[in-house]
């Protein structure tokens, strides 16, 4: 029996199942003015030192004036809104609290000799072909609860910036139904049910996740690609030396609340006196608080395990030759993969590689969620 699941098994018992933008119009062409004369710039023209006819001067919606003419220049008009800037369909940077993951290939699973490895590890190579947008932290208590108007943690007192735990699966599609409704983004997924006992799929317009354009959760590759950020060590900051909760591992002190950190003294922390040297009492952790991965995401190695899209079964073979292109996990099953670590986990548990799964309605005080877009 694993040490997570010797932590849980009484806690279990308890906790279960409780309940760009638009190019702009074209300036009118700037009449040629006299010599020496200011000529008639577009709508949005500098005014040159000569009268040389202007450039139409297209200027995007909301679309930056052009520069004023330098002396002795030409006076051409304003250059053409640029696409990015704040036109009606410029890019307006990443969605909020999200960041941009590109796409791109790399080794998933672990090498047989990494410290802490189990079997089904497999490596193989991935090719992910298009990009996505991923929670910057793991959906918070504050978040889940504006949206459903419900609070299913079990640790309540962590606060509004703690990471939302006890939802299952399918809950955690609800709550990425109502964000994408929110948005005026398509809806991913047909759910049936009341809180908190739902029964989600995905919708059978989709073939496969990455179709949707709305909010879901990701796939086990998105995510393993996102923890490692081109990383190929244990840890998206190093190797592992330390595979227990104590001694601490020093690089995943540094980068995620686990078993060996994660002391809390709110009302209603974890009694976990006797399984975790110098505390008392445990719990998850404020989001954020930690070391970020280069690709600007927090607490993916612990804080709490989080849900993905998959089903969970063996790896498809890949290699650099011939990758296993964008795939969606198991085509059915009865589990659903976990990924990152947990507050209450040892450090071999907290490896990117690491593989968890649990039914879709289960609900653990350790497990939770983020969300992502397909770009």
């Amino acid at each position: 029996m694993s040490t997570r699941q010797i932590i849980f098994f009484a806690f279990s018992l308890v906790i279960l199942f409780s309940s760009c933008g638009d190019t702009g119009n074209t300036g009118d062409t700037g009449n040629t003015g006299d010599t020496g004369n200011t000529g008639n710039t577009g709508d949005t023209g500098d005014t040159g030192d000569t009268g040389n006819t202007g450039n139409t001067g297209n200027t995007g919606d909301t679309g930056n004036t052009g520069n004023t003419g330098d002396s002795g220049n030409t006076g051409n008009t304003g250059n053409t809104g640029n696409t990015g800037n704040t036109g009606d369909t410029g890019n307006t940077g990443d969605p909020e609290g999200m960041v941009s993951i590109p796409a791109g290939s790399f080794w998933m699973g672990s090498s047989e000799s990494e410290l802490g490895r189990v079997s089904d590890e497999v490596l193989h190579y991935v090719e992910l072909t298009t990009g996505f947008y991923m929670d910057i932290t793991e959906v918070t208590q504050g978040s889940f609860n504006l949206l459903m108007e419900y609070n299913p943690s079990y640790f309540p007192s962590c606060g509004d910036d703690c990471p939302v735990e006890m939802v299952s699966w399918n809950e955690a599609l609800v709550y990425a139904n109502e964000r994408s409704k929110e948005e005026e983004l398509e809806e991913c997924f047909e759910c049936t049910g009341t809180a908190p006992d739902f029964e989600c799929a995905l919708k059978s317009t989709f073939t496969k996740p990455q179709d949707c354009l709305g909010y879901r959760l990701p796939t086990e590759s998105e995510w393993e690609y996102a923890v490692r950020a081109g990383t190929d060590t244990a840890f998206y900051n190093g190797n592992i030396t330390q595979t227990g909760m104590s001694p601490l591992d020093p690089n995943l002190d540094a980068i995620a609340w686990y078993g060996g950190n994660s002391e809390a003294t709110y009302e209603g922390a974890y009694d976990c006196t006797g399984l975790y040297d110098g505390s008392t009492t445990c719990g998850p952790q404020t989001v954020g608080g930690k070391l970020v991965n280069s690709f600007g995401l927090y607490d993916m190695s612990g804080n709490v395990y989080e849900w993905t899209m998959d089903w969970y079964g063996d790896y498809p073979a890949g290699t650099e030759a011939s990758p296993s292109v964008d795939p969606i996990g198991a085509e059915s099953g009865t589990l659903r993969s976990q990924r990152g670590g947990s507050w209450s986990i040892n450090a071999g548990n907290a490896r990117s590689a690491f593989r968890f799964y649990y039914a879709p309605n289960i609900r653990f005080a350790d497990l939770g969620f983020r969300l992502v877009r397909t770009k």
